[in-house]
């Protein structure tokens, strides 16, 4: 990001002669009895955009409710079928999940293994899979 000094004064004296010709609009605005598009229609513009943005919001809120409840319900269906109880079904899961875990290092560790071999024969990985009867997606 520059911060010369010659960039600062120009990103002011843009700052400038744009709340500048804000002010002038302002008082054209508010000295004279007409107001072609002036300050009125820009006031209203900007209402306009801001109660469609609101709208907008208010919609995406109610939708996103919905599908919140249609979640809950069908998750209440789901353990209803289900024999299992809502505890059960975490205690479960974590154990599952810790089953992954274990798996993932045991298998780490043989990979390790595989590798260590590997540089002992002077052979690639593959090649001891390979020996060893193992598929390189195992």
């Amino acid at each position: 990001m520059d911060s010369s000094p010659t960039k600062r004064s120009s990103k002011t004296e843009t700052s400038a002669n744009g709340i500048s010709q804000v002010g002038e609009l302002v008082a054209t605005s508010l000295t004279s009895n007409e107001d072609p598009g002036g300050l009125s229609g820009v006031l209203s513009t900007k209402k306009t955009l801001e109660n469609a943005k609101d709208k907008e919001l208010e919609e995406t809120i109610a939708s996103l409710k919905q599908e919140l409840e249609a979640l809950d319900q069908k998750k209440s269906e789901l353990l209803l079928e289900s024999s299992l109880s809502l505890d059960e079904a975490r205690r479960m899961n974590e154990e599952h999940i810790d089953l992954l875990h274990r798996y993932n290092d045991i298998k780490d560790a043989g990979q390790i293994l595989f590798g260590k071999l590997a540089e002992l024969k002077g052979k690639t990985v593959k090649e001891v899979y390979m020996d060893y009867g193992v598929s390189l997606e195992d």
